[in-house]
């Protein structure tokens, strides 16, 4: 996935808000329209000087200039306009290095360094380094004082500092700076520290004593149970979903708690719940409860967190709010779960976490709209859907989740009408959003669904890794980016991905099949059954039955396999079912009964001719051929390979589709282009060798010097991909 980085030489800026923590203590609401003024006052004397203002940090902002001058000048202008206003105080570091833009986000060294600067100074200050000095002019009007050197945390070199001294900016005294970097290097006291600020130490002391569980030692996971509408004959109403949907969106941004995703909750009742059995279904220590009551103009919104061991409440709460503040509950509770859970959140997770999704009541009951329509995944709701998210758009322009349901509904339309023109539509409002927030997993992960469609897979697999390096525990998009490290033959990657994914998402079956999947290929047939057999207890789908069939057909278990197909049919009396039942067939010599399933399938199957990822044709032409019907499966061939040669024009690089090509002219006899095809699936990730060798397609080939050694070379990197898995086991294990 290599591409062009842009790096340059810049001046960064880091500020921080002194005493937020204690302003939020005291009034919250006032305290978030102070951190709105301190980012419109940035933005404002920024555009004067040339300044970008990359994102924001919680109460910090993170800035680059082109020249050191304007850096100076801005930074003066806005602790100036602090000073007379006397609501807050800054510290300004700045810092000049190479950095690295990428997507609108900033990342090198030079970021670091700048947040270390501001984080030793004193309210009202503004300190840079020896390097940002360097490139001031020499007739600057700006006075300052040489500090020393400074071994700042994590800085790998000393630091020589500065401070500009013009009034009426304060300057800070060595002697406490230096007191500052020490108590930094004491990392493990930081958040009692801040805790002490607002509360004597004795205090917490007694606190201690009286709760005895005052710090959280079991594992930190959350299940976020679906909330309920007290006021409603249905319990469940758009918002009582959607605040279900953010709070879980919340806590994944944060790397070290575990939260359970969306889709294995929903339909979970809070009546005749057994705590116990829940917890152990879903491997968390803690669930969240939720309801909303709907009182005139006003929402009460009521929470408690429950330890599910001890079954007590760790934490209740009620909130009251109307308008755009009944927006930010969602914030809040995600950071008081990580609070009682003991997590000191990072920069960059406060600042996700502090993200409001719209200040628009009205755009957001739009949103809510569009996402219920959309919930009915039919073209009426689509459509009702897409003008719904394009309302709330035209309300808050900076909607980005307006945004990337939007984009996800044009996808939706490609899917369903074949108008490949959608996904353009869907790349260029995901664009659009991310413009307004670079930093937005949801959009990221709308842009590799949309590009994993259209078979751009390194595309997509940029964007999957883009959302869930700023959400860690975005279950879907862990998943999808696994699902592509398999198809390009990455298994320990995808199989730790899918492992991590199924716990997140414990009723998806996705992850368990493929996490199934890729241990049948390494050989590990026992671990390969067993995840089978959990993704085909949460779903019974056809796919997983015939990888269970061909478990047990690479261990000689034929008649094992050919007892899976009453069952799949039974429960999937359709295309995908006989399409299955006909592979167990195909695959274990019973060609009889595989010809009369994969002609049920092909006849279910209205447009079977244009799906290139239908594979039924291609074999059912190989039995044909057996037969003497040489023209029917000649037909049914020529379509499989235009289909297919016609999407890797397109850029499409599926290495399914190069070994569905090497099959088609095995079945041909055409030997140099299906070699050709299967090297080329090869080099592209294809590793399931059960496919080859078990296939009667290819046997003609056998004995091929050209096929023996892709099949050796295929064999390597398995075993290659075994071993890097077994050792990461072991570990596991240790």
């Amino acid at each position: 996935m290599a591409q062009t980085l842009n790096r340059k030489q810049s001046i960064v800026y880091f500020s921080d808000i002194v005493g937020y923590t204690l302003l939020m203590g005291k009034d919250e609401d006032h305290a978030f329209d102070l951190m709105k003024q301190n980012l419109e006052l940035h933005q404002e004397i920024f555009s004067k000087y040339r300044g970008k203002i990359i994102k924001e940090l919680g109460d910090g902002i993170l800035a680059i200039f082109e020249t050191a001058e304007e850096a100076i000048k801005a930074s003066y202008e806005v602790q100036k306009e602090w000073q007379k206003s006397k609501e807050l105080q800054l510290r300004i570091g700045l810092h000049c290095g190479g950095i690295i833009l990428d997507h609108g986000d900033v990342y090198g060294d030079a970021v670091n360094v700048a947040s270390r600067v501001q984080s030793i100074g004193v309210p009202s200050c503004i300190l840079f380094s020896s390097k940002v000095l360097e490139q001031l002019p020499k007739d600057l009007e700006f006075t300052y004082v040489n500090l020393g050197t400074f071994r700042l945390k994590n800085v790998a070199k000393e630091l020589e500092l500065y401070a500009v001294t013009n009034k009426p900016l304060a300057t800070p005294k060595r002697a406490e700076m230096i007191k500052t970097v020490k108590f930094q290097e004491r990392e493990p006291w930081k958040f009692w520290v801040a805790f002490a600020a607002t509360i004597s130490i004795f205090l917490f002391l007694i606190y201690s004593l009286i709760w005895n569980n005052n710090t959280w030692e079991k594992d930190k996971s959350v299940a976020v149970l679906p909330f309920t509408n007290v006021n409603a004959q249905s319990p469940q109403d758009a918002f009582s979903i959607d605040i279900t949907q953010e709070i879980i969106s919340q806590l994944s941004e944060i790397a070290d708690i575990k939260v359970i995703s969306f889709s294995s909750i929903k339909d979970i009742s809070d009546s005749n719940l057994d705590l116990d059995s829940l917890g152990e279904a879903l491997e968390v220590s803690t669930i969240l409860k939720g309801s909303i009551q709907y009182l005139n103009e006003m929402t009460k919104v009521n929470v408690q967190l429950i330890d599910i061991e001890e079954n007590k409440n760790l934490w209740t709460e009620s909130f009251t709010r109307s308008g755009e503040n009944l927006l930010q509950i969602q914030s809040i509770i995600a950071k008081e779960i990580s609070r009682v859970l003991g997590i000191s959140l990072t920069a960059k997770e406060e600042a996700e976490i502090g993200k409001v999704i719209t200040e628009s009541p009205e755009a957001y009951n739009l949103y809510l709209l569009a996402k219920k329509e959309y919930s009915n995944y039919n073209m009426e709701g689509f459509t009702r859907a897409a003008e719904y998210y394009k309302k709330a758009i035209s309300i808050d322009r900076n909607f980005t989740m307006a945004y990337a349901g939007l984009a996800d509904t044009y996808s939706q339309f490609a899917a369903n009408t074949a108008e490949t023109a959608w996904y353009d539509s869907s790349n260029i409002v995901t664009e659009k959003g991310l413009l307004i927030d670079p930093n937005s997993a949801e959009l990221y992960k709308t842009r590799g669904n949309t590009f994993y469609y259209q078979g751009k897979l390194e595309s997509a697999k940029k964007s999957f890794e883009n959302a869930t390096l700023i959400k860690p525990n975005y279950s879907e998009a862990i998943g999808n980016l696994a699902t592509i490290d398999f198809s390009q033959g990455y298994l320990e990657d995808a199989l730790n991905g899918q492992i991590r994914s199924a716990s997140l998402n414990p009723n998806n079956q996705v992850p368990f099949r493929i996490a199934g999947w890729i241990n049948r290929i390494i050989g590990n047939n026992t671990e390969a059954l067993e995840w089978l057999k959990k993704s085909l207890n949460i779903a019974p789908n056809p796919v997983t039955y015939s990888l269970i069939g061909t478990a047990y057909i690479s261990e000689n278990r034929i008649e094992e396999s050919k007892k899976l197909i009453p069952e799949i049919l039974e429960k999937n009396p359709n295309t995908n079912g006989y399409e299955s039942a006909g592979l167990i067939n195909f695959f274990s010599k019973d060609f009889a009964q595989a010809k009369e399933n994969y002609e049920k399938s092909i006849l279910s199957f209205e447009n079977f001719r244009e799906d290139y990822y239908f594979t039924v044709p291609i074999n059912y032409s190989y039995l044909l051929i057996q037969e003497g019907d040489n023209k029917t499966a000649d037909s049914l061939l020529n379509n499989s390979i235009f289909i297919r040669e016609e999407a890797l024009s397109r850029g499409e690089k599926d290495a399914n589709l190069l070994f569905d090509l090497a099959c088609a002219y095995a079945a041909k006899k055409q030997t140099s282009q299906s070699l050709n095809y299967l090297n080329e699936a090869f080099e592209n990730g294809w590793r399931d060798l059960f496919f080859i060798e078990y296939n009667p397609i290819f046997d003609y080939l056998r004995s091929n010097p050209e096929y023996r050694k892709i099949i050796q070379k295929i064999s390597a990197e398995v075993e290659r991909e075994k071993n890097k898995i077994n050792a990461t086991s072991l570990e596991r294990s240790r």
